[in-house]
């Protein structure tokens, strides 16, 4: 009868799937996507189709906890495969920005990380196992977490809080060589904690030295003293949304510099040098019954970042991975839809990119979301602390002090030995693959891609681009 009932509901998914793909949209005014400006309706086709998409799978090992027997996430997984997307996306990212490598020039690489989210962690689901297994990021890994931290049974529907939480123990807990390098930041009510981001970021918990400068309570007076902002908002709320066109760009980049020396004055230049990269996921509520225009307005700001990567959000009870807007339209990523969780190699990673872009109005929203962005440096943060400085007029984020984060337990010499160690694995692994196309992917046209010539990797160590990257500001 279970089983039965599996196939209707797949069904019922793969219409419906299909049905919202049949309606395409025209770029009228402006678009962004991950980023990326959108200007013509082939743009918007040409950045989708290279995002990783997961979906809903039948057929994989059931985990068997409380003598669960379900083989398939159809109906309440959504959350976690839109949590997925949001690691892959991370990952993929991170890979291209602090390893100058892309996954699409080298599809084994692509093969390697995508086999992380694959759905047969035979371990995961044996009872008791606890050995680590390859599939760090598997729906089986994502259950057996949130069996142990809430008492989740499989089947039950996670909220956006809960895929965040799991995927933060997963890389506190488990050693992912492809994360190295990556720190990940979870803020809950719409409040930042600028400390746990320098802290992550440069792996310090406090000033050590003798200047013991470590002043972000400072620093937030001193930057509410530079008024940013002010004349921008008020014609975001009024509708216009390219603040770009009212605000004079000389005077950003004068107010981003003031930032960077506000930073210099009040932390300790020596201790807190960045060695890695963070991710930040900002929950939020955009409010109540129905979401804010103002917040929308301020969204869709965001998404024009390079630091832009994704947002956690979606219809009441129907999750999607949003990937940017075009005009009056968000661009999703829907993992409404059943494929098989067996599959050889070739068809699973090709069953991981969509074909068709999705969209969603503005109106259709749900108010609980997640803003996601991978901060690759201190520019990145600088950018960011600029950006939401300038939307509190209308209380979008605000920056706070949370007193129960925890710091990582890593230790800074070990993660930046991983860092080295990881550097030197991707120029080994890449090279002898250059001549070797395992996979016949129609997905290799990334317009930031990089050479395949060996030559064209950084052959320094990370930590020096880094730490001049921090001088310059």
């Amino acid at each position: 009868m279970q089983s039965i009932g599996n196939q209707i509901l797949s069904k019922w998914y793969s219409t419906n799937y299909t049905y919202r793909a049949l309606f395409q949209y025209e770029v009228k005014e402006e678009g962004y996507i991950m980023g990326q400006l959108i200007e013509r309706n082939e743009d918007i086709l040409d950045v989708v189709v290279h995002t990783i998409r997961f979906t809903y799978r039948q057929g994989f090992q059931a985990y068997q906890c409380q003598d669960s027997a379900l083989t398939t996430d159809s109906g309440w997984g959504c959350v976690i495969r839109v949590g997925q997307m949001m690691m892959a996306e991370l990952l993929k990212r991170h890979l291209k920005c602090f390893y100058k490598v892309d996954l699409f020039s080298f599809p084994p690489l692509l093969q390697d990380v995508l086999q992380m989210f694959k759905d047969d962690d035979d371990m995961e689901s044996q009872k008791g196992f606890s050995k680590p297994s390859k599939y760090g990021f598997s729906i089986q890994k994502i259950m057996r977490v949130a069996y142990k931290e809430w008492g989740k049974k499989p089947g039950e529907w996670y909220s956006p809080n809960q895929i965040v939480q799991a995927i933060y123990k997963i890389l506190q807990e488990i050693n992912i060589p492809y994360c190295y390098g990556l720190g990940f930041v979870p803020f809950y009510e719409s409040q930042i904690d600028l400390r746990a981001i320098f802290q992550e970021m440069c792996m310090m918990e406090d000033c050590v030295c003798q200047k013991k400068v470590f002043s972000i309570e400072q620093f937030l007076k001193s930057l509410e003293k530079l008024e940013i902002g002010k004349e921008e908002m008020v014609q975001v709320m009024h509708g216009n949304d390219s603040i770009s066109d009212v605000c004079c760009e000389d005077q950003s980049e004068q107010n981003k510099k003031e930032i960077g020396n506000l930073l210099k004055k009040y932390i300790c230049q020596k201790c807190f040098v960045p060695v890695r990269a963070v991710a930040v996921c900002l929950l939020s509520r955009i409010g109540c019954d129905e979401p804010n225009p103002d917040y929308l307005q301020a969204i869709r700001q965001f998404m024009k970042k390079k630091y832009f990567a994704g947002m956690l959000g979606g219809r009441p009870k129907e999750a999607n991975f949003i990937v940017g807007f075009v005009d009056n339209k968000f661009v999703v990523l829907d993992p409404h839809l059943v494929q098989e969780a067996k599959m050889n190699p070739e068809e699973y990673i090709k069953s991981c990119f969509p074909g068709e872009a999705l969209f969603m109005s503005d109106k259709e929203i749900d108010c609980s979301l997640g803003l996601v962005f991978y901060l690759k440096n201190l520019d990145d943060l600088i950018e960011l602390i600029y950006d939401i400085q300038a939307h509190q007029q209308i209380n979008f984020f605000s920056f706070a002090h949370i007193q129960h984060w925890k710091y990582t337990e890593t230790k800074k010499e070990d993660q930046i030995r991983r860092i080295r160690e990881m550097h030197e694995f991707l120029n080994e692994f890449l090279v002898p693959q250059q001549q070797q196309q395992i996979l016949n992917l129609e997905i290799s046209t990334y317009q930031e891609a990089y050479s395949n010539d060996s030559a064209s990797f950084d052959q320094q160590p990370i930590l020096k681009e880094i730490d001049s990257s921090y001088e310059e500001i």
